[in-house]
């Protein structure tokens, strides 16, 4: 019982439960002991029993669906103190992952239905245990999301190369390496062409995705209003084929920002892109930026045709493309968009139809200032 005890009392399940609290949860704990490379638990099976790790090391294991084919990430490593089968505590009651020892293991386990009835019994003890859980779970989450993340990012790299060079082969066939094209073969080429380049902008924005986080950002002290201005330039051309009218309305005495020049550029393009893209010839696409208190506010505004309102709340999501499928890409600008500004401590949002108007978006987001 001194080894339960123990190990009770270090367990991330019942952080901050007094001495009374876990006398009362001791009696529902037995000792186990497997071997190296047993499953103790399996992904999609009802849960019944949470374990302890007293020593040894649990690999939890999530399966991962990549088109017909079925494989297998660890999401996390748990060791001595930590808890597993967690979501015996929350309805439906089934195993969000599957545990394999990685080693020889002894654990504590406790019967779900009894650990419920004592949490029922006792609500100071299930308020206390539920906080810790929802600690436990949103780790186990943004563990998740990282090995996924990492997943998507190794499969889509090694896509980029064999796609680039299929890409390159075509080029030289259309430009008459092996011989002039008729005009069939030419358009059937120049298709393939266009198709493979929108999968490589796809494998690239999946990458993106993966690597906007401020630890993959090289940032430094820069200034925002030259990042708007080198966008602004680089757009223009865009808008004027277009027949739209570019207008800037800045600050110029704009606090500098810390960040990641590039990648504040990208999210300025991916702005000015929608924007040109979803506004009629003759409309006009505008850049704003102003110093608040504690940050930089910029706007890109545009009199397009507006998002609808039950799009909204879900244009910043991946792979979301909108009701419009015939308009929009894969669905991942906006979302990385977003990324890359959370990752500079900023927040970015958007509002349709315009404020004081009844069409057109105007997307905003802000940066803190770089501290002087």
């Amino acid at each position: 019982m001194d080894f339960v005890e123990g190990i009770s009392r270090m367990s991330d399940l019942f952080g901050g439960l007094s001495d009374d609290d876990i006398s009362k949860l001791l009696p529902l704990c037995r000792e186990k002991v497997y071997q190296t490379g047993t499953v103790i638990f399996s992904e999609g099976d009802p849960c019944h029993t949470m374990y302890i790790v007293g020593s040894g090391k649990v690999a939890v294991e999530i399966k991962l669906h990549i088109g017909r084919t079925e494989e297998t990430a660890t999401i996390d490593t748990i060791t001595r103190g930590g808890c597993l089968c967690c979501s015996g505590l929350i309805d439906p009651y089934i195993l969000t992952a599957t545990g394999r020892t990685l080693e020889r293991t002894e654990a504590i386990t406790l019967d779900v239905a009894e650990v419920r009835g004592l949490l029922e019994e006792n609500c100071e003890i299930g308020y206390k245990m539920m906080g810790n859980l929802a600690k436990v779970v949103s780790s186990r989450f943004q563990n998740a999301r990282e090995t996924l993340s990492h997943v998507l990012s190794l499969i889509f790299h090694d896509f980029k190369a064999p796609l680039a060079a299929v890409d390159s082969v075509n080029r030289l066939i259309l430009g008459g390496y092996v011989g002039e094209l008729n005009e069939e073969q030419r358009d059937m080429f120049q298709s393939s062409s266009k198709r493979i380049s929108t999968l490589l902008n796809l494998v690239t924005n999946v990458i993106d995705v993966t690597r906007a986080s401020a630890k993959d950002l090289a940032m430094s002290t820069i200034s925002l209003e030259q990042v708007i201005m080198d966008s602004i330039e680089l757009m223009q051309p865009l808008a004027k084929e277009k027949g739209l009218q570019m207008k800037t309305e800045l600050n110029h005495s704009l606090s500098p920002v810390y960040g990641a020049q590039d990648r504040l550029k990208q999210v300025l393009i991916n702005l000015l892109s929608n924007a040109i893209k979803f506004t009629p010839s003759g409309g006009i696409v505008a850049v704003k930026a102003k110093d608040a208190t504690d940050d930089i506010q910029v706007e890109v505004v545009d009199t397009g045709r507006g998002i609808p309102a039950e799009e909204l709340p879900k244009i910043f999501d991946d792979f979301y493309r909108g009701l419009d499928l015939d308009e929009r890409g894969a669905g991942l600008g906006l979302s990385i968009a977003k990324r890359i500004i959370e990752a500079h401590q900023g927040k970015i949002w958007a509002v349709s139809p315009c404020p004081g108007s009844d069409k057109g978006s105007q997307f905003v987001f802000t940066l803190p200032k770089a501290e002087r």
